[in-house]
């Protein structure tokens, strides 16, 4: 009955490792300092707008990593027999709530920094 109970454990641990082994490459990307339009030189302001690209297509990146993540531990549920906890897919969506709304704030601050240096160029 032991050797039974040993073998299920280690085919669920084998099952989900790949998805907890997933989690670990989930890398949230870090939202770029922000420059101020009023006083940046061109330059410093062109390397903050690929900054901000960079961390818009990254969120992008992690926020699939998430879905897949998900969907990964879904099926080892289901491989298991086991049922899913929907609570890790309320958490998934928290993070890319969370990261979707970190992208958008940076997107509106960028471009809020663009047209203060456009104004500021004007002059």
């Amino acid at each position: 009955m032991s050797k039974k109970l040993a073998v299920i454990a280690v085919c669920l641990l084998a099952g989900a490792t790949p998805a907890f082994a997933q989690n670990a490459t989930c890398n949230e990307p870090v939202a770029p300092a922000m420059v101020d339009g009023a006083t940046v030189a061109q330059p410093q302001l062109v390397a903050a707008i690929a900054q901000v690209k960079d961390f818009i297509a990254k969120s992008d990146i992690y926020q699939s990593c998430i879905a897949e993540d998900l969907e990964a531990k879904k099926k080892a549920a289901t491989a298991a027999s086991t049922p899913f906890d929907n609570q890790l897919q309320q958490v998934a969506l928290a993070k890319v709530a969370a990261n979707q709304a970190a992208k958008d704030k940076t997107a509106k601050d960028i471009n809020t920094q663009i047209a203060a240096f456009k104004a500021k160029a004007a002059k």
